[in-house]
């Protein structure tokens, strides 16, 4: 089933960050990964994780594909956040890792797709322009098979004015 969520960026000239908008989901994914999109790209990139930088950080862009690594296959849960612009974040001691990157929308559709299927499972609509995204990693320590665990995934997003380069703030070790 095809979901649309319309998110929409007000510009505010407060200097605290606003939170436009937030979604909680499942979704079922295998091969402990799961990939937002940019519009309706149908190919993944045959390079992903080959990197070592890239399997550690748990975040890689190829294209218009960002790839995020999971802790587990079966049904993981996400939250995504949509700020007006970078936020205050608070403590994130509750996170076991935290990575962010930009990535840029061209199409006005950032979706989210699952692992190996590439099936749609949200298509947020956003401006187009060049995006900050932080995932934050929590509970991965409570996985303890390939299908099991209380783990989830935060995905904070806002607008930026330039790309910029990919940044671990807090890495997990296991």
């Amino acid at each position: 089933m095809k979901t649309v969520i319309l998110f929409i960026l007000m510009l505010s000239s407060s200097m605290v960050s606003k939170l436009q908008n937030k979604i909680e989901f499942w979704l079922n994914t295998d091969y402990d990964q799961f990939y937002l999109v940019d519009g309706n790209e149908t190919e993944i990139a045959n390079s992903l994780w080959i990197n070592e930088d890239d399997f550690n950080s748990r975040i890689e862009v190829s294209g218009s594909v960002m790839g995020i690594r999971t802790e587990r296959s079966g049904k993981i849960k996400v939250i995504v956040e949509v700020f007006d612009k970078k936020p205050d974040f608070e403590s994130q001691d509750e996170y076991d890792h935290i990575v962010e990157c930009s990535f840029e929308i061209k199409s006005g559709h950032l979706m989210i797709k699952n692992c190996p299927d590439f099936e749609l499972v949200k298509d947020i609509i956003l401006p187009e322009g060049i995006y900050r995204i932080r995932v934050s990693s929590a509970n991965l320590s409570t996985v303890a098979s390939h299908y099991s665990g209380v783990d989830y995934y935060r995905l904070s997003i806002w607008n930026e004015k330039v790309m910029s380069a990919k940044s671990v703030l807090k890495q997990y070790t296991e």
